[in-house]
């Protein structure tokens, strides 16, 4: 691992996170689950228990329903991010 926790979770802020809280069209469900996200980042214990999560959530139905919404919205999503995430973690 190449960053930190730390480092993981403020990029996913200003390139993820936040864009999206902020964009005009974010609906109270997408703030919530922008909400919900961040509370989960920052609960875990470790970089790699970021990376993990990151890879998972994408995965999962509501990580799926997630993406849908987002990017319905022109919004950024995980999925936009995860080339230069992989990349920030050290994985090839």
């Amino acid at each position: 691992m190449t960053a930190t926790k730390e480092e993981l979770i403020q990029f996913l802020e200003e390139n993820v996170l936040t864009p999206t809280e902020t964009n005009p069209d974010a609906d109270a469900t997408i703030r919530k689950k922008i909400k919900f996200t961040r509370m989960r980042l920052n609960s875990q214990v470790s970089a790699e228990k970021v990376r993990d999560y990151f890879w998972s959530a994408m995965a999962t139905d509501n990580g799926i329903d997630s993406y849908h919404k987002i990017s319905n919205i022109g919004a950024p999503t995980f999925e936009d991010v995860r080339f230069e995430f992989k990349r920030l973690c050290g994985d090839r």
